[in-house]
């Protein structure tokens, strides 16, 4: 009787849903940024970032990142490899209750404004997309007059234990029914 009780009382546990709150808050105008992340409304991580000291240390790691890039060769391991399938199934098995963004961008130029807002929007979509919400699209706009970066966004996600386990274990599964299996190349015939 004890383990029913407590096989009922784990099964709750694993398929409970965990829900969070992510907002990210950029305005070049105040250099205020802020990104939080809330589990049931508890914040668990804020960090505030300087935009200013941000954007002058640009140049530094743009240089700093060539010389790595430079320096990497190779394939990554196959123990990264798994990590990196474990992490996107884990994010496909998000399921995204709200999302709202407004953005503002200016660069001073209005062909350039264009190019960043179609290619905001783009992402949004695919965010949307890729998580499987119809979101509203969002309200992103140019300023054509200033100089101005202002992203407001905020979300709702969830997601449970057992979710978790179901994506590493189809990984783990997958990873095992290829590593026997025969190599497809390009250019051979079907």
């Amino acid at each position: 009787m004890v383990y029913l009780v407590l096989a009922i009382i784990i099964l709750h546990i694993i398929s409970f849903r965990l829900s969070f709150g992510v907002k990210a808050y950029i305005n070049t105008d105040k250099n205020v940024g802020v990104i939080s992340v809330k589990l049931f409304f508890i914040p668990i991580f804020r960090k505030k970032i300087n935009i200013k000291r941000l954007l002058r240390g640009k140049e530094d790691i743009k240089q700093d990142n060539d010389d790595e890039q430079q320096e990497k060769s190779g394939k990554p391991s196959r123990f990264k490899s798994f990590l990196k399938d474990c992490a996107i199934g884990i994010l496909k098995a998000v399921c995204v209750m709200t999302a709202n963004l407004q953005a503002k961008i200016g660069t001073g130029d209005a062909a350039t404004d264009g190019m960043a807002v179609g290619m905001l929007r783009i992402a949004y979509s695919q965010f949307c997309a890729f998580f499987g919400f119809d979101g509203d699209g969002g309200i992103i706009e140019p300023d054509y007059n200033s100089e101005i970066l202002f992203f407001d966004f905020f979300g709702i996600f969830s997601i449970s234990f057992a979710d978790i386990i179901f994506a590493v274990c189809c990984v783990i599964f997958e990873k095992l029914a290829h590593v026997g299996g025969r190599r497809s190349y390009a250019n051979v015939a079907e």
